[in-house]
Formats: structure tokens, sequence, C-alpha cells
């Protein structure tokens, strides 16, 4: 459909915002990484290692390390950025 965000995926992927993104990725089946404002970057292993609102409206983040007790509770201000993995 012309005009139709997916058309252009570089275009539709730079409008998303931050939460729109990772409700993105985590419904998909590949491991991510979300950037830090500090510099740190989280490998998400896949959607199951990450919890949001579902609405995209929520302010934090819950990220699940591969440890038994590895959580990281983050606002999600405190995002610059999400990648996929390669």
């Amino acid at each position: 459909m012309p005009g139709h965000p997916r058309e252009h995926a570089h275009n539709w992927w730079a409008n998303m915002t931050i939460a729109e993104r990772l409700l993105e990725l985590k419904h998909s089946a590949q491991p991510f990484v979300v950037h830090l404002n500090d510099g740190r970057a989280l490998r998400i292993q896949a959607g199951d290692y990450i919890s949001l609102n579902p609405s995209g409206k929520g302010t934090n983040v819950t990220v699940y390390g591969a440890g038994e007790d590895e959580e990281h509770f983050i606002p999600i201000f405190a995002i610059s950025s999400v990648s996929v993995e390669s």
C-alpha cells in the first residue's frame, strides 16, 4: 500500500518510540540489544527476557539476564537506543 509506514522500513523504524521498538522486538524471535545513556548495553536473548507495559506507555522496563537473580529495572528515559543483533 503506497504511503504505508512499512513501505519504507528504515523510515518506519526511525519514527518508532523506544517503547514501540521494544514491544516490536519483544514479539520477534531475534535477539536485540538495549543501549543505555550511561554507555552500558544489555543483550536481550528473547522476548521472554524483557518486560514492559503492553500499551507502550509505561515508564519502566525490566530486563532479565541469564543469571537466576539477574534483573535490571530501567527507566524508559535511560534507554538511548535499541539495535538488532545480526
